[in-house]
């Protein structure tokens, strides 16, 4: 469905986060005023809303949900890369780099300075990931702007019309044309493609976090990347890497 001259034109991407901090105690403790009031009201909303979690404390739901919102949580890992093709025109490796630590501004700054360079380079890539639009690029744009660091304007995405910007979904393709798409795990399964979620969950990373693995975040983040070139590559009746 996609030629390798499109796919050498995308580059893949994906984020891992976490909450600011390791508890609900320690945002009491040391979180800015006002921000605890803040996530008891969120907490209500979401027991309101999410039945699976109307018996959880304050507490344990900022422990398994404050990852989830930017406004809670922050980035601790943004992974970007490429399809290498061979010589004849076939997909033969991945090029991947990770941005992460506990350092939020300056992965930040390091990534959007990487980027860029590469619009410099190549104004029409595609950054493609799943669920990037509704998650990924939201998060990045807005801690971006939380930490006083202003992103490209190819990342403008409120100025822009949908079709403009230089965004491909693969959650959205996966509808082709329909209502139901299906999570980045399903699809990996159904292709027969590894998937990294057998290593970590989502949900489990703001744990693997504040226990210092970060760098099995990285790897793991690094994972969800190279899932989703083969999921375009399978996508395109290609062998994956």
């Amino acid at each position: 469905m996609y030629s390798s001259s499109e796919l050498k034109g995308m580059l893949f991407i994906d984020i891992e986060t976490c909450s600011q901090y390791k508890s609900l105690d320690d945002l009491r403790k040391n979180g800015p005023e006002g921000l605890l009031d803040l996530w008891i009201k969120k907490a209500e909303s979401i027991r309101l809303y999410e039945e699976d979690k109307r018996d959880l404390t304050d507490s344990e739901l900022y422990e398994k949900c404050a990852s989830i919102y930017a406004e809670f949580g922050k980035i601790n890992t943004i992974s970007i890369g490429q399809i290498a093709f061979d010589e004849i025109g076939m997909p033969h490796d991945s090029k991947i780099k990770s941005f992460y630590g506990e350092d939020e501004i300056q992965l930040l700054e390091d990534f959007n300075n990487t980027m860029r360079a590469v619009f410099a380079k190549n104004p029409n890539v595609k950054l493609i990931g799943h669920n990037i639009k509704k998650f990924d690029m939201p998060w990045i744009v807005k801690r971006s702007l939380v930490n006083g660091i202003m992103p490209p304007t190819q990342f403008h995405f409120q100025k822009q019309k949908p079709w403009e910007n230089c965004l491909l979904d693969t959650y959205e393709i996966w509808k082709f044309g329909g209502y139901n798409s299906s999570s980045l795990d399903m699809i990996c399964n159904l292709f027969g493609i590894p998937s990294p979620k057998d290593a970590m969950k989502n949900y489990e990373v703001s744990e693997h976090y504040w226990n210092g693995n970060i760098e099995n975040i990285m790897k793991y983040c690094e994972g969800d990347v190279k899932a989703t070139m083969n999921v375009m590559l399978k996508m395109s009746n290609m062998e994956i890497i």
